[in-house]
């Protein structure tokens, strides 16, 4: 009887975990959206809708972060360095939007 209420206990301490951190997830994808709409949406389309003018972000891929990154702090093309306009959790944040909707 006291294996079954631990083994209930730590489910429902896993369940809390998972619904924690999935809560935590959304808020930095709806962040994200929100610096998208105000610093790339003009180019990369709203909602993710490539105008086909830059690149398709959707199509990023989990291993592409560190290209992502680079070209945020260096800019790339007609887009411009987005160094000391965005900071580190402004970056996760886009790019939990971005993996939120990808492909």
């Amino acid at each position: 009887m006291a294996r079954n209420a631990s083994t209930i206990a730590i489910a429902f301490v896993l369940i809390a975990f998972c619904n924690g951190a999935s809560a935590q997830d959304q808020a930095q994808i709806e962040a994200g959206e929100q610096l998208y709409d105000e610093h790339c949406a003009s180019c990369h389309g709203e909602k993710l809708r490539t105008t086909g003018s830059a690149a398709d972000l959707k199509e990023m891929r989990a291993e592409d972060r560190p290209r992502f990154d680079r070209a945020l702090l260096e800019g790339r093309g007609q887009m411009p360095s987005w160094q000391g306009v965005l900071n580190d959790d402004e970056f996760d944040q886009l790019w939990a939007y971005i993996r939120a909707r990808a492909k």
